[in-house]
């Protein structure tokens, strides 16, 4: 079974029903919640993604999506490996360096991003949602 880790942005996309982004993401989020495919989202990445929904909904409905969020998707860890290979690495934005080494650590086979040009590397594939999908028969 393939494995993704998913950036914030997806989530956002999602959860805030940003267009026209929204359909891919959640064409792929459906496909981790009934378990077609195994998705990862960056530990250090829940933090984040609650404060910039709670800007935009409740905190009360914030907390239920970082819940329902968690039910669907593991969480690829950020640990001393991670941070060590994200500090020693030429990425420009340091979290986008630990998302990718995460997802690295986590043995995803992509990682699925709208922002491919933040993540110049050859350990992994990097895809945007749509690109994904045209990857996939289901």
């Amino acid at each position: 079974m393939k494995a993704v880790l998913c950036d914030i942005n997806f989530f956002l996309d999602i959860f805030l029903a940003r267009e026209p982004f929204f359909m891919p993401a959640a064409r792929i989020f459906a496909m981790i919640e009934s378990t077609h495919l195994k998705g990862y989202l960056c530990a250090n990445s829940f933090p984040t993604l609650f404060y910039i929904l709670s800007k935009e909904l409740k905190r009360d409905k914030a907390m239920r999506v970082l819940e329902k969020v968690r039910i669907v998707f593991r969480v690829a860890a950020v640990d001393e490996k991670v941070i060590d290979l994200s500090l020693a690495s030429d990425f420009k934005d340091f979290e986008d360096a630990v998302q990718c080494y995460s997802a690295v650590n986590a043995k995803v086979d992509c990682l699925i991003t709208r922002n491919k040009s933040d993540y110049v590397t050859d350990l992994l594939a990097i895809m945007t949602p749509e690109e994904f999908l045209a990857t996939t028969t289901g």
